[in-house]
């Protein structure tokens, strides 16, 4: 009895390693994309420097919003709100091109400040629209932002 007790258990064991059992099957989890926020597309306002213009022309913006842009500006780049250029020039320079230029278009000098390095002026006009003008300098360039 033994015997068949030990036999029994080599044929079991046997079997159990042998080729013959077959796997289980199991499932294979698949996983399903989840949408995903992009990010929204945010516009940007284009520096344009010297010869180059969006239309491909030569020459720079002689004006933004009816407000002439000082010749000579290096780059520049604006939308709706404001508009900012790079021209060497000092800040007095600047002071005395807007004051004629804005001068002959009606516009007036309501208040300035200025400091050796920088300057505020702004101006009215007679529909009540203001304008203000920054002037930052430094290394021979100045920074001027329109903002109307």
């Amino acid at each position: 009895m033994k015997k068949r007790i030990a036999v029994s258990f080599l044929l079991l064991t046997l079997v159990a390693c042998s080729s013959l059992v077959q796997p289980i099957p199991t499932e294979i989890p698949t996983f399903t994309a989840v949408p995903t926020r992009t990010a929204p597309v945010i516009p940007t306002m284009t520096l344009r420097t010297s010869g180059e213009t969006p239309d491909g022309t030569s020459e720079l913006a002689s004006e933004w919003n009816g407000v002439p842009i000082m010749p000579g500006e290096i780059a520049g780049e604006g939308d709706e709100d404001g508009y900012v250029f790079t021209i060497k020039a000092t800040p007095q320079r600047v002071q005395e091109y807007y004051q004629l230029e804005l001068g002959n278009l009606g516009w007036q000098l309501l208040s300035q400040e200025a400091d050796e390095s920088s300057m505020i002026m702004m101006f009215v006009n007679g529909a009540s629209e203001t304008l203000t003008i920054h002037v930052i300098a430094k290394d021979g360039e100045a920074l001027v932002l329109l903002v109307k």
